[in-house]
């Protein structure tokens, strides 16, 4: 039973227009299915208490349906929802957050420039912390802006976060050929985590290969 639920909670879901060999690491943490329901339970969360109202909101409502395709990793439809809400609700808390699901949802289908746009116009507005963490992690990877991992670390909730995150920019300072720098922090990182393991190895072996 261990062994299933740590699959589980290994196992990005799959979409219907990449392999998960191909998966980038940013592209495993944002398709966990932890992750999805994550966001999820945050749009819910939104919907019956950020408003202070004892029902939610018509655009907090048409979010929370949109949510429902992307955690099964309908994407399609999802956009289609998503885009309903921005044009029927503009400028609302549910449009902002519209805005960041398909910066996600461009970022994982490798639509660079429009994720930029969507996310850039987003994450700031955000009010969750998660979201704001992933939404930095993306704009790194989309700016090739270290200091935006930096950002990302601002918004953890946990050791094991801020371990991740700083894999991550490990692997962007070894691309942007800073490999002391990517050595020295991968080097003084504890990694005792599962989830992690993984991903510390492949960065540390990627630093190597081309020191």
């Amino acid at each position: 039973m261990i062994d299933k639920i740590q699959n589980f909670i290994l196992t990005p879901i799959k979409v219907s227009y990449k392999e998960r060999s191909d998966y980038s690491p940013i592209e495993n943490f944002i398709l966990n299915p932890l992750v999805l329901a994550l966001l999820v339970f945050l749009v819910t969360f939104q919907a019956f208490s950020l408003n202070g109202e004892a029902k939610p909101t018509q655009s907090d409502t048409a979010l929370s349906n949109a949510m429902i395709y992307f955690e099964k990793g309908d994407f399609d439809n999802a956009v289609l929802q998503l885009e309903s809400v921005i044009d029927n609700y503009s400028g609302s808390k549910a449009a902002h957050q519209a805005k960041f699901y398909l910066g996600r949802t461009a970022f994982i289908n490798g639509n660079n420039d429009k994720a930029l746009v969507y996310l850039s116009e987003s994450v700031s507005k955000l009010k969750f912390d998660n979201l704001k963490k992933e939404g930095y992690i993306m704009l790194a990877e989309l700016q090739n802006d270290i200091k935006m991992y930096d950002k990302a670390m601002k918004y953890t909730s946990s050791e094991n976060e801020i371990k991740y995150i700083s894999i991550l920019k490990a692997k962007k300072l070894a691309d942007n050929n800073q490999l002391d720098q990517a050595t020295l922090l991968l080097e003084s990182l504890d990694t005792d985590n599962p989830l992690y393991n993984e991903l510390y190895e492949e960065v540390y072996g990627y630093v190597l290969s081309i020191s």
